[in-house]
């Protein structure tokens, strides 16, 4: 296992944009996630920017405890535009930073919902580190308090939205069927946070992450995930728990399951041997050991080969 400790300080200008390098898959990305158990709405989004293939994802993701709302465009990139009011923004979702690092604005609009909410970061950005994943160049992420607004289509009442949440940015050559598996995790708890990454690729295993609160950051050094799978046809995985070691020698015990049936969702692309899987869950997360309940989000990506016979 390789513990990717090569430290790389965040500056203000890496909110912006930066220079791709010409790799056809360099890519730069802007994720949040969000959890209001209360009210029972959670979700996810991301933009991502690939400036070598002249287009950009939109990703946006809402789970509520009627039903799901999922939008996935991929337009193509303006010219010559570096202001990222522009870049991260399209008829329905927009991205807008208010001050670095601090908070962030997102919103959404269709026939069915309209979504605005406010990323407001709680604890100290933490930075993954120089090539902490094979996925990224340079990745950093906060947790934060989300605060916010939506009103559904045929419902008169507006509902607040109020917990927590995730963001995170990251850029550089990012292929998805390098990996065989990879794992992540964010949870958020009252007065403290963890994130990880453990990818699987090759014969070489990578773990990046931390716990974190007001007045401590610890890498996270040792990770060992059980996971079990739904009976669905997908296999999809259904319920995590995460036993997590940090090197202020801390040990963490962290159920994770979906907020509801349907708080998740799965995206797939095929390539030449095969197909990668990447799930996207809502959760709630359990302290076995201190059994304080928290939120988050819990990831797993696949990929499976086409073996001829």
């Amino acid at each position: 296992m390789f513990l990717r400790k090569n430290s790389y300080e965040i500056k203000e200008e890496d909110e912006l944009l930066h220079q791709a390098t010409n790799e056809e898959k360099w890519r730069e990305s802007y994720y949040f996630n969000w959890v209001d158990s209360e009210n029972k709405i959670s979700g996810f989004s991301t933009i991502g920017i690939l400036p070598n293939q002249n287009k950009k994802e939109f990703v946006f993701v809402l789970f509520s405890d009627k039903d799901s709302y999922f939008y996935y465009k991929e337009p193509m990139l303006e010219k010559n535009v570096n202001d990222i009011d522009i870049t991260l923004q399209d008829k329905r979702l927009s991205y807008k930073m208010i001050i670095p690092f601090k908070e962030w604005q997102i919103t959404y609009k269709d026939k069915k919902i309209d979504f605005n909410l406010k990323f407001t970061t709680r604890f100290k950005t933490f930075s993954f580190g120089t090539s902490s994943s094979a996925s990224w160049q340079q990745h950093y992420e906060a947790s934060g308090i989300v605060d916010g607004k939506i009103k559904f289509e045929n419902d008169a009442n507006i509902k607040v939205i109020k917990g927590y949440g995730q963001r995170d940015k990251s850029w550089g050559f990012r292929d998805w069927h390098q990996f065989n598996k990879w794992y992540a995790g964010h949870f958020q708890f009252k007065n403290w946070a963890a994130a990880f990454r453990k990818d699987f690729r090759k014969n070489q295993m990578d773990l990046s992450g931390y716990v974190i609160n007001e007045n401590l950051i610890s890498r996270i050094s040792y990770l060992e995930i059980e996971t079990s799978n739904d009976n669905d046809r997908f296999k999809s995985p259904l319920t995590s728990i995460y036993n997590i070691t940090s090197e202020d020698k801390k040990e963490y015990k962290i159920k994770a399951e979906r907020i509801a049936t349907n708080s998740y969702a799965r995206f797939a692309r095929d390539f030449q041997d095969g197909y990668t899987e990447l799930y996207e869950q809502m959760v709630i997360v359990k302290d076995l050991k201190t059994n304080e309940i928290g939120t988050g989000m819990s990831e797993e990506l696949r990929t499976i080969m086409n073996f001829n016979e």
